[in-house]
C-alpha cells in the first residue's frame, strides 16, 4: 500500500463514497446479542461520549472487567494487547509503541495520554509514562480507550500516531471501601485502597491511594562481563518503589480533580556511560496536576464545557561516572510547571448536524533544566524556560439520510517559539449494510519540539539555538468492520508518512548525538481483528497486524519496529459468579537493533485465576510469561547493550476486598 501523497486524493475517495451511498437506504434490525455486548462508547476521539461504531477513528476499548480478570497491574500491561501497539521495558520506563513506531529515546511522546481527558504528557520532555510512574492503579479505572491516528486536530501537540485517555471510575460506579494487595515476582509487593461516597443530594467524591515496593530481579549483562564491571552481574540494583494518589469531587455539573505520585528507581544497566553496578544510579519523578471542570447544558442544542488546569511534572536523576580514576556524582534536573485552560461549545444544529468550537491556552510557567557535577562543582547548564500556546479549533461532523457521516475539522496551534501549525482532519463513516461500516479517515498531526529537545539537544551549538522544526504525520486510513451476531471482525489499512521526524542523530565522530529533523520516514500496514461475545461475562479478542517503517530517503527499515504483532486475549469475569478467568497470549517477531542486529522473536503468554468468597473477598494467582520465554526489547543510544532482556515467568498473588454501602 501507497502512503498517502495528496490530500486531494482523500476528499475525492470520501465525495465518491458519498455519492454511492445515497442511493443506498440502510435498514435497521433487531440484534439479540446487543444486550450483551454493551457496545462502548468512547468520549477521547471527539471529546464527548460517541458509539465506536460511529466513532471516526480505528478505536480499542479495553473494559475494567478485562482488567480485573486478567490481572493487569499497570497501563503498559494492558496495553500490550491491543492491536498493533508494542510495549518496550529498558528497566528504568516503559515505552509505547504505535504500528511499527517507536523512536529510540523519544519517550513515548508520538502518543498523547489522558486521564480523563487531560493530558499527562511532561511539559518538560513531552514523555508519557505507563507504568509505576504514572501512580494510577488500575483498580480506579473504568475503561482504557485507544484511539489511533492522528487526533492533532482536538489535542494540538504530542497526538501524533493515537490517543490513549484513561476513564477512572465514577463515585457512584462502586461506592464504599476496596482495598487489595498483590505479592510475588522478585520480592515485590503493591497495595491499593479507595473510598468512594455517592449519596442523593449530597456531593460525590472519591479518593484513592496506591504503593509499590520491589526489589527487582537479579539481572546479567553480558556487555559487562569483565572483573572491573562486577562480571555483568547486578545484584540488587533492579528495585523501585512507588506512591500515588487520585481524588475527585462532583457537585452541580463541576469535578475537581487532582493526582499526586512519585517514584523512585534504580538504574542497572549502566545507563547513559555511567559506573555499570554502582547503586546510586536512579531516577526520581512525579506528575502532579489539579484540574477544575464545569459542563453546564444552556439549551437543548447547546452545551458548554470549560476547564482550568495546573500541571507539573518532575524528574530527578543521579548518575555516577568515572572520571579520572576517581567517581562523581552528576545529577540531573528536568521540571516543568504549566498552567491552562480550555473552553468548548457543543452545538446540535439540527438532528443531522453537530458542531464543536473550542479555545485553549497554556502558559510554561516554568520548564528548569539542570546537569552538573557535585564534586568538585562544575555547571554545565542551568536553564529556565518559559513559553505560550494559544489554539483554536472547530470540528463538524454532519449526519446524510443514509447511513454517512462527515466530520470535518481543523485546528491552529500558535507557539511563542515556532511558526503556527494547522491540523486538518476529513473522516467518513458510512453504515453500508445493518451490521457493517466502512471508514475512510485521513488527516495531519504534529509534534512540537520540547525543551529538552529544542533548548538543550536540538543543535550542536549553546542552549536557546535550536532551528528543530515540529515533526508532522499525514495519515491516510480505511476500515472495514461488520458484526453478526456474537462475532465482530475488523480489517484496516493505513498509510503514515512523517516528515521532519525529530530523531538522535551522531554529530561527530566521538558518538556524540543530539536531535534533529530527519527528512522523512514512511509507514504502511495492514491489520485485522476477531472479537467473540459469547456473553456479558465471557469474550475472546484476536488480532493480526503487519507493518513496515522505513526511512524514505536511505529505504533502510526502522530499529524497534516489528513487522508482525498478534495476540490472543480471553477473560472470563460474572459480576455475580464466583470465578473469574483470563488468558492472554501474544506473538512479536524480530526487531532490528541499534548495532544492526535483530532481536529473538517471542511468544509470551499471561495467565490469572481468582475465586472470589463471603463478603466480596477475591484471591486470585497470576502468572506473568507463563512459558518463561526469554526475550529482549532493544536498547537506545544511552545503552551499551543491544537489547534489554524482559522478565522470565513470574508469579503473583492477589487479594482483594470491597465493603459497599448498605442500601
Amino acid at each position: 500500500m501507497s502512503t498517502p501523497r495528496k490530500p486531494q486524493f482523500a476528499a475525492a475517495l470520501l465525495l465518491v463514497a458519498a455519492e454511492a451511498a445515497t442511493a443506498h437506504a440502510a435498514q435497521v434490525t433487531d440484534d439479540p446479542f446487543s444486550m450483551v455486548r454493551e457496545e462502548q462508547t468512547v468520549t477521547a476521539a471527539l471529546k464527548r461520549p460517541q458509539p465506536i461504531s460511529e466513532t471516526p477513528s480505528s478505536v480499542t476499548v479495553i473494559t475494567a472487567a478485562e482488567i480485573r480478570a486478567n490481572g493487569y497491574h499497570t497501563l503498559g500491561e494492558a496495553l500490550r494487547w491491543v492491536r498493533g501497539l508494542t510495549v518496550t521495558y529498558d528497566r528504568n520506563y516503559y515505552y509505547l509503541g504505535v504500528r511499527g513506531l517507536q523512536r529510540p529515546g523519544d519517550y513515548a511522546n508520538k502518543v498523547l495520554l489522558a486521564l480523563d481527558g487531560h493530558t499527562l504528557n511532561g511539559n518538560v520532555y513531552g514523555d508519557a509514562y505507563f507504568d509505576a510512574d504514572l501512580g494510577l492503579n488500575l483498580e480506579d479505572v473504568e475503561r482504557i480507550e485507544v484511539v489511533r491516528g492522528p487526533g492533532s486536530t482536538l489535542y494540538g501537540s504530542y497526538a501524533v500516531l493515537a490517543v490513549v485517555n484513561v476513564v477512572t471510575r465514577r463515585p457512584r460506579s462502586e461506592p464504599g471501601v476496596s482495598v487489595g494487595g498483590w505479592g510475588g515476582g522478585a520480592r515485590e509487593g503493591r497495595g491499593y485502597a479507595s473510598v468512594a461516597s455517592a449519596r442523593p443530594g449530597r456531593p460525590e467524591w472519591r479518593i484513592s491511594g496506591s504503593w509499590l515496593n520491589a526489589r527487582g530481579p537479579d539481572l546479567f549483562f553480558p556487555e559487562y562481563d569483565q572483573p572491573s564491571s562486577l562480571a555483568g552481574r547486578a545484584i540488587g540494583l533492579d528495585g523501585e518503589s512507588a506512591v500515588g494518589f487520585l481524588g475527585s469531587a462532583e457537585w452541580s455539573g463541576l469535578r475537581l480533580a487532582a493526582k499526586f505520585n512519585e517514584r523512585r528507581k534504580t538504574i542497572p544497566t549502566g545507563a547513559f556511560g555511567t559506573v555499570f553496578g554502582d547503586p546510586r544510579n536512579r531516577t526520581w519523578d512525579g506528575h502532579d496536576f489539579v484540574e477544575l471542570a464545569g459542563t453546564r447544558q444552556v439549551a437543548d442544542e447547546l452545551e458548554l464545557h470549560g476547564r482550568a488546569w495546573w500541571d507539573g511534572a518532575r524528574y530527578h536523576g543521579t548518575y555516577v561516572y568515572e572520571q579520572d580514576s576517581a567517581r562523581v556524582v552528576d545529577p540531573d534536573v528536568g521540571e516543568g510547571d504549566v498552567l491552562g485552560t480550555e473552553w468548548r461549545a457543543n452545538w446540535s444544529a439540527g438532528r443531522h448536524s453537530a458542531l464543536t468550537l473550542g479555545l485553549e491556552g497554556q502558559l510554561r510557567v516554568r520548564a528548569h533544566l539542570k546537569n552538573y557535577v557535585q564534586d568538585p562543582f562544575y555547571l554545565y547548564y542551568d536553564e529556565n524556560i518559559r513559553s505560550r500556546l494559544g489554539a483554536v479549533y472547530l470540528q463538524d461532523e454532519t449526519r446524510f439520510a443514509n447511513g454517512i457521516r462527515l466530520t470535518a475539522g481543523a485546528r491552529l496551534d500558535g507557539y511563542s517559539s515556532y511558526q503556527p501549525v494547522v491540523s486538518p482532519r476529513l473522516d467518513l463513516v458510512w453504515r453500508v449494510a445493518p451490521g457493517t461500516t466502512w471508514k475512510v479517515l485521513t488527516g495531519t498531526a504534529f509534534r512540537a519540539p520540547t525543551p529538552y529537545e529544542s533548548d538543550l539537544y536540538g543543535t550542536y551549538g549553546p542552549p536557546g539555538t535550536s532551528t528543530l522544526r515540529p515533526e508532522r504525520v499525514a495519515s491516510l486510513e480505511t476500515s472495514l468492520e461488520h458484526t453478526a451476531g456474537a462475532l465482530t471482525a475488523i480489517a484496516s489499512a493505513y498509510g503514515n508518512r512523517i516528515q521532519d521526524l525529530i530523531d538522535l542523530v551522531e554529530v561527530d565522530s566521538v558518538g556524540n548525538t543530539r536531535f534533529q529533523n530527519r527528512a522523512r520516514v514512511d509507514a504502511r500496514g495492514v491489520e485485522g481483528e476477531l472479537q467473540l461475545v459469547v456473553s456479558a461475562a465471557t469474550r475472546v479478542r484476536g488480532a493480526l497486524a503487519w507493518q513496515l517503517s522505513r526511512d524514505h530517503d536511505t529505504g533502510a527499515e526502522l530499529s524497534n519496529s516489528a513487522r508482525w504483532n498478534a495476540h490472543l486475549v480471553a477473560s472470563h469475569a460474572p459480576l455475580e459468579g464466583p470465578w473469574s478467568l483470563g488468558l492472554g497470549v501474544r506473538y512479536l517477531s524480530s526487531r532490528i537493533t541499534l548495532p544492526g542486529w535483530r532481536t529473538a522473536a517471542a511468544l509470551v503468554a499471561d495467565a490469572r485465576v481468582a475465586r472470589r468468597f463471603a463478603r466480596d473477598l477475591t484471591l486470585g494467582v497470576e502468572a506473568k510469561n507463563l512459558l518463561d520465554a526469554r526475550y529482549g526489547d532493544p536498547g537506545s543510544e544511552e545503552h551499551a547493550q543491544g537489547q534489554i532482556l524482559q522478565d522470565p515467568r513470574t508469579l503473583y498473588l492477589t487479594a482483594t476486598l470491597r465493603a459497599r454501602p448498605a442500601r
